[in-house]
C-alpha cells in the first residue's frame, strides 16, 4: 500500500544522511585516465526517457509518494530501457563500471527532496536526476539513451553514508556541500571527460558551493567542512586542483553571496541574515532548517502599487573564478518596476525550464572600467550564463553612465541570432536613449521596464525552437545517417525537408587533435567557405583518431569562456559542435566549446 509522507524539520537529519551520498567534488573530474565506459542494454527510447522521468527530482516539493513495489518496478525498467553507454567519474578516481541494471531510483524521497531544496536556492531549474548506485561513494554520470540523448545523473552508494557522517563529525551542512558541488557541475553544463576534468572546472563548483550554503544560512566553516574533512592536505593532481585552493574556492563564493546580499560579518564568516534572501533558513544547532527560500525578484515596497524595486546585488566583478548565477534580472540603480521584473523572470525561468536557453539582463551602474561590450563578455563568463557545453545563454547590457549597450552571446544562441541581434543592440539603445532619462527624472522606470526587457524576451522567442540535445557521440555514425538519409530522398524523389533531416543542425560530441589551427583556403579534401567564415568566424581543421577530418568554424570571443584557453595545435580536445555540411568530404560544423583532453594528438 503505498504511503504520503510530507517532509518537515524533523526530517532535516534523514536529509543529511541522504545527501551525504554525494560525495562530492570529484564528481565530474576526478577521473583517472583509465576510466571505463559502462555498457548497457538497450530498450525502448521512449520507456528510457519515462524510466527516467521517474527518477527526477520533482519541481513542486515536499510531498513525495513511497512505495517499494512501486520504486521496484521503476528500478526494473529502468533496468531493462536505460541504453547504450554510461560515463562516470568517482571522487576518488578510480576507473568505475556501472551496469544499467543497478540503477534505482532513491529508495525514499529525502534526497529528492533535498535537491529540491538546494534548487530552490540557485534560481534555476533542474536539469539532472538522482539515482542510487553501486558506486564505490558517489559519481556523476552522463547516460546517453536509446534516443541518442546523454542524461545527466548524480548517483550515490547508501553504504557510503555512515562513512562521510563519521569522517565530517556528522556536521549536517557537509552533505549538503557535496551536493551543491555536484549540483554546480550539472548547472553550469560541464563535461565529463574520460580522462578526467581540469582543475578551473573544479573550482566553478566548489565556488558554487559556498555560494549556495550561504544562501542556505551557513558558516563558512560549515561551508568548507566537507573539504576539510573529506579531501586530504596533499591531494593534488592533474585533474584536480590542491585542497587549499580548493577551500580557497568556497570562500570566494560565501564571501561573495554574504557581500551581494548586504552580510555584515563576511570576513568574519558569520552567517548573516541576507537582506536578498530575508526568508532563508539559519543554521540550526543540529542541522539546517527546512524553510523555503527566498522568491528571486524583491517584492513590491510597501504601499506602492507598481513601486520600483529594491536594488538587487550587482554581478561579481569579471576576472575571478566563474559561478553559476541567481537571477534573471540585475538592477543595480534598484529603479526598475519590480512587478514588470517579476513577470519577466518568471518567464525566463519558464524559458529555461523549457528550452534550456538562458538570457540575463543586466542595468550597470559599475562596469569596472569595461566598455559595455567587453562587460557582457566577462558577465557571460563570470555568471556562467548557459550551458557551458553548449553554449546557450546571452547576457544584456545597458550601461548609462558609459552612454554604452551591449549584448554578449554564447556560440549556440550567437548562431540563431546572428542576423537579428542588431535589431536587439537597437531595443536596449531606444532605452537608454528614451527610456533611462524618464527613470532618471521619476526615479523610477515604470513601464520604461518592459521596454529595456523587451530585448531579453525576443532572445526567448527566437531560441525557442533549438535542440541543445547533444544527439551524436560518433563522427562516423552521423555521416552514414546523413548519407542514408540523402540515398533515400534519391529513391523517393522527396524534397529537402530540414525539419525531418536526422542530421541537419544536430549536435556532436567528439574527441579530435587540432591539425592545423589556421588552415589555408583550400587543402586536400577541403575548402573552406568564406561566408560561413565571415558570419560564423575562423576555421580549424581537426581529425579524429581513427582518420577522420573535419572543419570547425570558431565563434568570436569562444577561447575567452573556455577553461581550457585558445585551441593550441597538436593538442586532442573533447568537442562539441552543430551540424552545417556533413555531405562534403570534409565535413564542416559550427564549434560550440571544447575541453582539453590531453597534450598529444
Amino acid at each position: 500500500m503505498s504511503t504520503t509522507r510530507t517532509h518537515t524539520p524533523g526530517n532535516a537529519t534523514a536529509l543529511a544522511r541522504c545527501a551525504a551520498a554525494l560525495l562530492m567534488m570529484g564528481g565530474l573530474g576526478a577521473c583517472s585516465d583509465n576510466e571505463s565506459k559502462a555498457q548497457t542494454e538497450s530498450g525502448a527510447a521512449a520507456a528510457t526517457a519515462s524510466a527516467l522521468a521517474d527518477v527526477r527530482a520533482p519541481s513542486a516539493p515536499p510531498t513525495v509518494r513511497t512505495d517499494e513495489a512501486a520504486a521496484e518496478a521503476r528500478g526494473d525498467a529502468l533496468a531493462e530501457q536505460i541504453a547504450l553507454r554510461l560515463q562516470a567519474c568517482a571522487y576518488d578516481g578510480s576507473p568505475i563500471t556501472v551496469k544499467g541494471e543497478t540503477l534505482r531510483p532513491p529508495a525514499d524521497g529525502a534526497c529528492v527532496d533535498l535537491v529540491n531544496r538546494i534548487m530552490r536556492f540557485t534560481g534555476l531549474p533542474q536539469n539532472f536526476n538522482v539515482v542510487e548506485a553501486p558506486v564505490p561513494n558517489a559519481a556523476a554520470l552522463i547516460l546517453v539513451d536509446d534516443s541518442k540523448t546523454p542524461r545527466r545523473i548524480i548517483a550515490f552508494n547508501r553504504s557510503f553514508l555512515g562513512m562521510v557522517g563519521r569522517a565530517t563529525g556528522n556536521n549536517p551542512w557537509a552533505p549538503i556541500s557535496i551536493m551543491a558541488h555536484e549540483i554546480g557541475h550539472h548547472l553550469s553544463g560541464h563535461t565529463i571527460l574520460p580522462g578526467g576534468s581540469q582543475p578551473p572546472i573544479e573550482l566553478e563548483a566548489d565556488k558554487f558551493s559556498g555560494f549556495v550554503l550561504y544562501r542556505m544560512g551557513a558558516g563558512l566553516s560549515d561551508a568548507q567542512h566537507a573539504m576539510s574533512a573529506l579531501v586530504p592536505a596533499d591531494m593534488r593532481s592533474r585533474t584536480h586542483p590542491g585542497r587549499a585552493a580548493r577551500l580557497d574556492a568556497i570562500a570566494q563564493g560565501w564571501r561573495e553571496a554574504c557581500e551581494q546580499h548586504g552580510g555584515s560579518a563576511c570576513d568574519a564568516g558569520m552567517a548573516q541574515a541576507a537582506t536578498a534572501t530575508a526568508n532563508a533558513p539559519r543554521l540550526a544547532a543540529s542541522a539546517p532548517a527546512a524553510q523555503e527560500a527566498a522568491p528571486a525578484v524583491a517584492a513590491p515596497m510597501p504601499g506602492t502599487e507598481r513601486a520600483a524595486a529594491a536594488a538587487p546585488p550587482a554581478p561579481p566583478a569579471p576576472g575571478g573564478i566563474p559561478s553559476k548565477f541567481g537571477r534573471f534580472v540585475y538592477d543595480e540603480y534598484g529603479v526598475l518596476d519590480a512587478d514588470i521584473v517579476a513577470a519577466v523572470e518568471q518567464r525566463l525561468y519558464r524559458h529555461v525550464e523549457e528550452h534550456q536557453v538562458e538570457i540575463v539582463t543586466v542595468l550597470a551602474r559599475d562596469t569596472r572600467g569595461l566598455s559595455a561590450s567587453e562587460y557582457a563578455w566577462a558577465m557571460l563568463r563570470q555568471l556562467r550564463v548557459g550551458k557551458l557545453d553548449v553554449g546557450n545563454g546571452a547576457v544584456l547590457v545597458v550601461a548609462p553612465e558609459r552612454g554604452e549597450t551591449a549584448i554578449a552571446m554564447g556560440p549556440g544562441v550567437a548562431l540563431q541570432m546572428s542576423s537579428t541581434v542588431n535589431a536587439d543592440v537597437q531595443r536596449l539603445g531606444g532605452f537608454l536613449r528614451l527610456g533611462w532619462p524618464q527613470c532618471q527624472k521619476r526615479q523610477a522606470c515604470g513601464n520604461w521596464t518592459e521596454n529595456l526587457l523587451d530585448a531579453a524576451t525576443h532572445i526567448a522567442d527566437d531560441t525557442r525552437h533549438l535542440d541543445w540535445s547533444i544527439r551524436f557521440q560518433d563522427l562516423g555514425e552521423m555521416r552514414a545517417l546523413g548519407k542514408a538519409e540523402l540515398e533515400r530522398r534519391v529513391r523517393s524523389g522527396d524534397r529537402y525537408d530540414p525539419a525531418q533531416d536526422p542530421v541537419s543542425r544536430k549536435l556532436l560530441r567528439v574527441e579530435a587533435s587540432v591539425v592545423d589551427a589556421a588552415p589555408s583556403a583550400q587543402g586536400q579534401g577541403y575548402r573552406i567557405n568564406p561566408i560561413r567564415a565571415e558570419r560564423v568566424g575562423p576555421p580549424v581543421l581537426l581529425q579524429t583518431a581513427d582518420g577522420q577530418s573535419l572543419l570547425a568554424y570558431q565563434p568570436a570571443n569562444l577561447a575567452s569562456l573556455m577553461s581550457a584557453g585558445a585551441l593550441q595545435q597538436g593538442r586532442r580536445y573533447s568537442l562539441v559542435l552543430r551540424e552545417s555540411a556533413i555531405d562534403l568530404d570534409t565535413p564542416e560544423f559550427d564549434l560550440l566549446s571544447y575541453d582539453l583532453v590531453e597534450a598529444g594528438g
